[in-house]
């Protein structure tokens, strides 16, 4: 089935690397998408920044009308973290605010709102002290305030989800959290000061390898736990660390193996 409206790629099965002069209709390696209605928000991860239509878009290649991450359309690469983003993987808005995944700062930002002016800076970052921090469990041990590559975040039952990548866990808020708020859910980990692969064994229904995706539907939450090649689900929605209740894509919570392709 043709999609309705094509954004980026000029064309609908373009696999070619686009022009390495990012414009407002491009995209390179995007990883995250988020929208309703009215709005649509797109993590152009290979281009360090967000992309923002205001307005759902109706025609193929459509402009974006706002970039973040970047001071205008035609800049790209990593950027400090006073300033820009580096490899920015997830989006959600939760509660009428924008929560950007800024994986490689490690860090979550936070916008009051949604943009509607480029270069916006954030009100502030989940996982640093300040907007200027940058360093994986900022330079020291994992603990309840801390991230090391969250490459995804979703809100589901009230709850804002972090997946802690390089930690191998999963972190809940209840609500969206405040800078340097602890998180109250760790799950794949016993505690929230260790971050062992799989706990420090094998793959089990408790564990992560490299939890990298989040979402949500009805009582039930899905984790893509990509380094052990599945997908874990809890039904209900946990509230603590507990075992999850469902694996796709193995045939056990033990097995992890690689599918042939």
């Amino acid at each position: 089935m043709k999609p309705l409206v094509r954004l980026g790629a000029a064309s609908p099965f373009g696999l070619a690397l686009p022009s390495a002069q990012p414009t407002a209709s491009q995209m390179y390696g995007p990883r995250g998408v988020w929208f309703d209605d009215e709005t649509m928000i797109v993590a152009d991860s290979g281009n360090h920044r967000v992309l923002i239509w205001h307005g759902l878009p109706t025609e193929d290649g459509a402009p974006a009308d706002v970039v973040l991450g970047q001071p205008d359309f035609t800049s790209e690469g990593p950027r400090d973290a006073i300033d820009g983003m580096h490899l920015p993987t997830g989006v959600v808005v939760v509660d009428g605010n924008l929560c950007v995944a800024d994986a490689w700062h490690h860090r979550v930002l936070v916008w009051k709102g949604i943009p509607r002016t480029s270069a916006t800076p954030p009100a502030y970052a989940i996982g640093q002290v300040a907007l200027d921090g940058a360093l994986p469990n900022r330079g020291g041990s994992v603990d309840a305030t801390t991230l090391y590559w969250p490459y995804g975040i979703g809100h589901h039952a009230g709850i804002f989800w972090i997946a802690d990548t390089g930690n191998r866990r999963v972190l809940g808020w209840r609500g969206l959290p405040r800078p340097m708020q602890p998180a109250d859910i760790v799950l794949g980990q016993p505690a929230f000061t260790t971050n062992d692969e799989n706990r420090g064994g094998d793959a089990s229904a408790s564990s992560f390898r490299w939890p990298h995706a989040i979402t949500g539907i009805d009582d039930t939450l899905y984790v893509a736990d990509a380094g052990n090649h599945r997908v874990l689900g809890w039904s209900p929605v946990p509230t603590r660390d507990t075992p999850a209740t469902l694996v796709l894509g193995q045939s056990d919570f033990t097995s992890n193996g690689e599918l042939p392709h």
